[in-house]
Formats: structure tokens, sequence, C-alpha cells
């Protein structure tokens, strides 16, 4: 018997090549497909055939068609629909991005700024096609896509086409389909009612609900329970569940809510207006008696600002801030906002509320900074984030050697004003002395803001200042993880030899580990040198429990735990930890990418390419230049066959890095993939004559392997040159693994496969918690 996907293939062989599924649900089925016509990609929805089997199948085309006449920025396009050979199916351009849904769940709330605007582009498409009669049916997260950041609806015209075609018959209702949504369907809906707009309009405020406060407006244990709940209840205002929301959008989506139609908004341009006014309004206050509990016991500290009018002294108030992160992360009972989060609004002057929002804390510590000789003044204000008032403010003028005394008195000062509501009592010193000399700590704070700036020019400027650091004090555990946290970032792109790279970081980590065995960032740094440069990868998830033990909220362990769970083969897990990392540091992109890397491995069961795909397209739409996701996103593009796609993603990372060359050889792969042998062929000559005046890492030439893959001595000499030098699995398996898999049982070839990858290693598959049993969980 012939699969629906293969007798649809055929079907439709003349105009589309189905090329494979991209989802299912309880009513069709979407395939990736190429419009042979006009040559260009597009996703086909078909029908299940217990669905079409039951519906009127020319009224459904005829609704269809109807449907797509809609014009407009913010209705995803119908291309193309009909029956054929027992298929109803309609054909979609298929959109870069990702769906509401998906930023939910990554973020479970949106910024108050960022909920209203899509929330207004909905209700502009809302309008647009209630006045052509097209009542979507099917509001949801799901059917909301985010396209460059902006919203894009799906399914228009579907659930319309649906109801009308199953009006023809008399089986329709036999095989249990529901047009709709139980969360956001609107009452009148869900009773089988006469529909117009303002139902559409319910769901939306359903949609607005969520995008607020993270949770669904209707729940229950059941479909039924939660249709039902929409009868009897109404959930809380949305401005006493999250107190930066102002008063005018939390009474919008009240207003949406309301269970009879006639008290909601008319039309979708009605809403559009308010929303477009909504949020010039003050956040709503407090009634009088009524106590406003936090959702989360959390702070971020900002940037403090450099006022020393020396821009060299912006390392000192960036350290400052960054020490003062580390002081109260040791704070039990205390979330503390990440450092990459925090630094992503430095410079920027947003609202508290904002910042509050964004990084899911209640209070915000500011600062400044102002030096002068061997003088220094700082001061501090500790301030509510969602009212923005003040909580305590002071101003400390020192000598630049008490500079360790005045964090310390900073985070007692932060600690006395919330013990009362966070129930935190120090008193032991919070903030001790990294060294005695003062010298040596500022030549630290240099090097740790050039090793933020990740060039290969800014980590060996980094290795000096922590080399030096070390010449005044050798006994200073956080410059020799400096030391050793650039080297690793020098080899894993192959800047300089794999062995060398391990050597120096392995000797400063053991010294770094003597001197301050509880610093967290010690252990993990230890799982990312095993899981980048070394052949007992597997042996990383020890020493990330260790940093979760020591730090149950460091996103950058729960990020490398994510990518061991990915290669051990544990998906599911290695999803669960991506998540946790992402939600401790939302704004990070480089967190982003070492959550997903183990996704796609290959020869692991359940890879998902397509989820990686996915969150490197989140990230490079907050930063477009973020190389780690330009490559990523490209080698999973070729995964995928989007060849030409990929060759654009690595000639903008070449350029980026300065023509590395561990990217030119990446580069070189992908031309290679798109049939563009001979400028791969070029890229490989470039890197061979480099190689005569500056070091080219063999992984380098390993990522054009598939040149060769033909010559057996030259693809053998490869592989024994990467054995040679060390060259760390995780490099191979993220990227050419899928051209070495096939050579697993080569009689020569294979067994240097395995010597050059995890299949060389590979335990039997556990699983490594991204909250390891007696970690002290702070919440």
């Amino acid at each position: 018997m012939i699969e629906p996907s293969e007798r649809l293939t055929t079907t439709l062989a003349d105009r589309y090549r189905i090329e494979r599924e991209l989802g299912r649900g309880g009513m069709a089925t979407v395939y990736l497909a190429r419009d042979v016509r006009h040559e260009r990609d597009v996703a086909v929805k078909v029908l299940s055939p217990e669905l079409a089997e039951s519906l009127g199948r020319q009224r459904f085309v005829r609704e269809i068609r109807m449907a797509a006449k809609l014009n407009h920025p913010h209705i995803l396009p119908l291309y193309d629909s009909g029956e054929c050979d027992g298929f109803l199916y309609f054909v979609m351009p298929v959109m870069q991005g990702h769906t509401l849904r998906d930023r939910l769940t990554v973020d479970h709330t949106l910024p108050v700024d960022d909920a209203v605007r899509i929330a207004a582009e909905v209700a502009d498409a809302l309008d647009y096609a209630h006045r052509h009669d097209v009542v979507h049916r099917d509001i949801k997260p799901e059917n909301i896509l985010l396209h460059e950041g902006h919203a894009v609806v799906a399914d228009f015209g579907i659930g319309k086409a649906i109801v009308a075609a199953a009006s023809e018959t008399s089986t329709f209702t036999q095989i249990g389909v529901t047009v709709g949504t139980p969360a956001y369907m609107s009452p009148e809906q869900a009773t089988g009612d006469e529909l117009d707009g303002r139902s559409d309009l319910f769901a939306l405020g359903c949609v607005l609900y969520e995008m607020l406060t993270g949770e669904a407006a209707f729940t229950g244990a059941s479909a039924q329970a939660t249709i039902a709940r929409r009868f009897i209840y109404s959930p809380p205002a949305v401005a006493d569940t999250r107190g930066d929301v102002p008063a005018d959008v939390s009474d919008l989506v009240a207003r949406l809510l309301e269970k009879e139609p006639g008290a909601r908004y008319a039309t979708g341009a009605q809403v559009v207006s308010d929303l477009r006014t909504a949020t010039t309004s003050s956040p709503r206050v407090a009634t009088p008696g009524r106590t406003r509990v936090p959702a989360e016991k959390s702070i971020a500290v900002l940037p403090f600002t450099n006022m020393s009018g020396d821009p060299e002294n912006e390392y000192f108030s960036d350290g400052i801030t960054d020490d003062l992160i580390g002081a109260l992360t040791s704070l039990k009972g205390l979330r503390v906002a990440a450092r990459t989060s925090s630094f992503a609004f430095k410079g920027k002057h947003a609202e508290l509320a904002t910042v509050g929002s964004t990084l899911g804390v209640r209070t915000v510590v500011q600062g400044s900074v102002r030096r002068a000789g061997n003088r220094v003044r700082v001061t501090v204000q500790l301030m509510n984030a969602a009212e923005g008032t003040q909580l305590w403010s002071e101003r400390y003028d020192r000598d630049l050697d008490d500079i360790f005394a005045i964090q310390d008195e900073i985070v007692r000062g932060i600690v006395d004003q919330l013990k009362l509501t966070l129930g935190l009592d120090q008193t032991a010193t919070l903030v001790a002395p990294q060294t005695d000399d003062l010298e040596a700590y500022q030549l630290y704070l240099r090097g740790r803001e050039a090793a933020y700036m990740r060039s290969p020019a800014s980590l060996r400027r980094a290795i000096e200042y922590f080399r030096q650091a070390l010449g005044r004090d050798p006994n200073y555990a956080r410059a020799h993880l400096g030391l050793a946290e650039a080297h690793i970032g020098l080899g894993v792109y192959q800047y300089i030899p794999t062995i060398e790279a391990n050597d120096v970081a392995t000797a400063a980590l053991q010294a770094a580990e003597r001197l301050g065995p509880d610093l967290a960032l010690i252990h993990v740094l230890w799982g990312q040198l095993k899981l980048y440069l070394r052949s007992d990868w597997h042996d990383a998830g020890p020493h990330l429990e260790r940093a979760l033990a020591i730090d149950p909220n460091e996103p950058l362990a729960h990020a490398y735990v994510a990518f061991l769970n990915g290669m051990l083969g544990n998906l599911e897990a290695s999803k669960a930890a991506a998540l946790r990392a992402v939600s401790l540091d939302p704004l990070s992109v480089f967190i982003r990418a070492i959550s997903v890397m183990g996704f796609p491995v290959v020869g692991i069961p359940g890879a998902d390419s397509a989820a990686a795909l996915d969150a490197h397209e989140t990230a490079l739409a907050m930063d477009p230049n973020a190389v780690i996701h330009l490559w990523m996103s490209a080698v999973r593009l070729a995964d995928f066959g989007r060849h030409e796609e990929a060759v654009l993603r690595m000639r903008r990372t070449v350029e980026l890095t300065q023509r590395a060359p561990l990217i030119v050889g990446m580069y070189a792969r992908a031309l290679a993939l798109a049939g563009r042998r001979d400028e791969a062929l070029a890229l490989r000559a470039e890197l061979r004559e480099r190689a005569q005046r500056e070091y080219v890492g063999p992984a380098a030439m390993a990522m054009m392997i598939g040149l060769d893959l033909g010559d057996e001595a030259a693809t053998a000499a490869l592989l024994e040159a990467n054995i040679a030098a060390m060259t760390g699995p995780t490099a191979i398996v993220t990227t050419v693994v899928r051209e070495l898999a096939p050579l697993l049982d080569h009689p020569r070839l294979g067994p240097l496969v395995r010597r050059l990858t995890l299949w060389a290693t590979r335990p039997a598959v556990t699983t490594l918690s991204s909250a390891p049993a007696g970690a002290r969980e702070r919440p």
C-alpha cells in the first residue's frame, strides 16, 4: 500500500516536489515542497483523509479561493489550493522565523511593548479579514508567526472553509473534529452559535493575556473543562498579576475577554487604535490596603556608569558591576539576573519597568563610578523595578585601596533593605578581597574586559593582562580562570593549536581549583574544556554537576548540560536544560547557541536540527551579526538542503571574523555542498598558502573533507592529522560528521573516524540532570 505522502508526491509531481514533512496535527499534515513552476520553497498543507472524506469538496475549494484573495502585510498569503486524487490541499509560503508559541516557550512573558505591538498587528490583520467576510476561528500563538520581528497570521480562511464545507455533509460531526482550540475559543464558538469577528477578538484577548502574564486565561483538566471555565470564571486583571502593565492595556484585555460579544470591541480597528495609545498611560496604582506579592525574589545589577570622563576607565566600572553580580549570586534565596542579560541594557537608558519585565526581576541596582587618581566615588541606588521608586541609596568616597570594602558595604546595604521581604540576613563578609594587590586587580579587570569581546586579538590581549596580574600575585584564582577561559576560546576556533590550548587551560584550572575550589566558574570551564578540546568529553558531567551544586542558577552550566546531553543522546533532557539556560539569561545569544549545539548530532536517536535552526533564527533576530549563530545556522540549513542560504550566511561569517581559517574551511564546505566545487577548492588553496605564514589548524582543513572522500589516502591523511593534533571531537561532530558517518564501516577509514569523533568514546546512554540532586535551589 502506498503511504499518503508517497501518493501525494506522485499526484502533485507536475507542480510541487514534496521534500519532507514539516509537522502534523489532528486536522492536517504540512510538507515542505518545491514549487516547480516558480522555483521557490513552499509549504503544502494537506487535510487528513478522514476530514477530507467528510467535507463538501467543491464548497471547500471555493471558500479557500475566497480566502486566497486576502492581501495584507500581517496575513500569510495562500498561493494555491485544490483537490487532487482525493487530497484537499492548500499552498503557502515558507516563512523564516518562529511562532509566538516558540517565543513564549522560551521567554514565558514578553516585554509590554512587544506584546502590544504583536497584538496590534494581529488586530489589524483581523480587521482587514473581517471586512472581507472572513472569520479566522482559530487565533492562537501557534498560528501567529514572527517574521523579522513582525506578526504574520497563518491559516486565514481555513476554519471558515471547513465549517462551510461541512455544512453540506452529514458525516462531519461523526469524526469528532472541532474547528478552534479550547483555550482560545469564545463562549459563542464553544456553544456552536453564529460567529462574527468579535469571536476572533476574544481569542486575541486570550493571546494578549498570555503574552503579558505567561499564563493562559482559561485552563482546565480537560478540553471540556477548559471550555466550561470561560462561562463561570473571569481571569484576574493583567495589572494585578504584573505591575508594569499600564492600566489602559489591562482594561483593554479585560474588554476583549468579555463573555458577551456586545460588550467587546466591535472591530479590530478599534483595538488597534486603543493599543497604539495604551502604553503611554501609567501603570495601575495599587488599591489602598492591597499588597503586591512579587512573583520572584530577584534582582538585576545594571552596568555602573563610568563618570570619570575617561573611556579608558570603563573596564573599572564594568568590573565593579561584575563583582557585585557575583557577590549577590552567592546569597541563598535570591535570584540574580545573569551578567550578559544585565549588560544588554548598557547605555540604553531603558525604563526600569522594561528592565524588570524583560529580566523577570523585582528590584534593580543602578550606580556610577567616578575615579580620580587614587580616589574613587561609587554611587548606588536600589530601585523597585515595577514602580520605579527608590528603596535605598548611598555614596562612597574612599581610597582606591578600599574597593573590596566598598563592594562589601554595597551588597550589605542591599541585603539590609531586602531582608524583611526576602528573609535575607548575612553577617559574614560578602565580598572577600580577591587579591591584596590593587594593580593585579586592575590588570585582571582589563583582561576580563578584553576577554568579553571574544575576538582573537582581544583574547590574546586578555591573556597578556592575566599573565601580568599573575606576575604580581601568583595566587590570584580569578586571573588563573581568565587565562584558562581565553585559551579555550582561542583553541576551539583553532587560532592556536588544540594541544597548546588544552595544556595551558588545564594547568590554569588546576591552579584556580587549588586556590578557590568553590568558584562555580572553575567547574563550568572544566566542562567546557573537555567538551571542546579533549577526547574525554563524556567526563564533563561531574564538573557541570559540581558547578550547579555551587550555583543552581548558573546559565552557562545549564547550557553545557544541554550540549552534553545532546552528545549523549538524551534529546529531551537536552531540550529541558536548554530552556532552563535561556530562561536564566534570556538576552545572551551565546547561551542560546551552546544550549542547542547538541540537538542535531547525527548518529544519536532523535536528533533535531529543526529545533536548533529555530533557536538560531531567534538569536539572529536579536543580533544579526552573532557569529556563532551565523555559522551554526548555516550548518543546519545545509542539513535541509538549503545550500544557497547557507553559503550567504557563511560568507557573512567570513567577513565578520576577518577570514578566520576555521570559518573559511566551513565556508568552503558550504560551497561544496551547494555544488560550487571550484570555489571551494580555491578556498582550500588559500588556506594552504596561509599555512606557510600563520597557524591554520587541521580542523579548518577537516571542514573540507568532503572534497576528497573519493581519495582514500588523502582522507586518511587528513583524519590522522586531526588525531595527532588532538582536534576536539565536538568540532567535528557539529559540522562534518555527516560526511564521516558513512565511512564507519570502511576497513581503513572507519577506525580513524571513530578515534576522531564521539563514536570513539561515547559511553552507554546516561542522562545528566540540569538540576543535580542535592543542589542548593534558589528561587
